[in-house]
């Protein structure tokens, strides 16, 4: 029986030799983290939960090929988020498949228009943060909500770290025109 304190690397020899079982402790150690990242990805409960246990799955199958070049949480990350700039893909692809563009143009004026006096600065955010690009999204959600340095995010991404740097930059900007149209609508 493995002690859920044991260390990411020592887990993983573990497994690797046959106490697969022991991969629940990797599940419970990072699960909360993987959530979020994949619900901030997403912003639907039941993709992100979707998401988040075909992380673990992929992270499971390529145990062999990890190799510690970086933290077991940097490497989840990545898979989470790449999944989840798939998923976002893959319903995109499906939207448009079944749905006119005037289907889009309303869904987004619903939207827009649910939008109360009273909303709170952080509902605000999450609506900013989904007028951007999938890309943009992971950079601003790595950077300014789950607080990974620039090098760790270029990591994560597998971008340049100057790339992390202005694609963070014009997501702000962009983040910051749309939150200017909601809180000008309410003055």
């Amino acid at each position: 029986m493995a002690n859920p304190n044991h260390s990411d690397k020592e887990l993983i020899y573990r497994i690797l030799n046959g106490e697969q079982e022991l991969f629940a402790h990797i599940v419970n150690r990072y699960q909360d983290r993987v959530a979020a990242i994949c619900f901030k990805m997403v912003k639907d409960k039941n993709t992100a939960e979707e998401v988040g246990q075909e992380t673990f799955i992929r992270l499971f199958k390529s145990l062999e090929q990890y190799n510690f070049n970086s933290t077991l949480s940097t490497y989840i990350t990545r898979i989470a988020i790449n999944l989840s700039l798939n998923k976002l893909v893959s319903i995109k692809r499906r939207r448009n498949r079944f749905y006119e563009q005037e289907d889009h143009h309303n869904a987004f004026e619903s939207q827009e228009t649910s939008v109360s006096k009273k909303m709170e600065i952080n509902e605000l955010v999450q609506i900013a943060l989904q007028h951007l690009k999938p890309e943009s999204r992971s950079v601003v959600v790595l950077r300014m909500i789950e607080g990974y340095s620039v090098k760790e995010t270029s990591s994560m991404l597998g971008i340049a770290e100057g790339t992390v740097m202005s694609k963070l930059n014009r997501a702000m900007k962009k983040m910051k025109e749309t939150l200017n149209k909601y809180t000008l609508k309410d003055d």
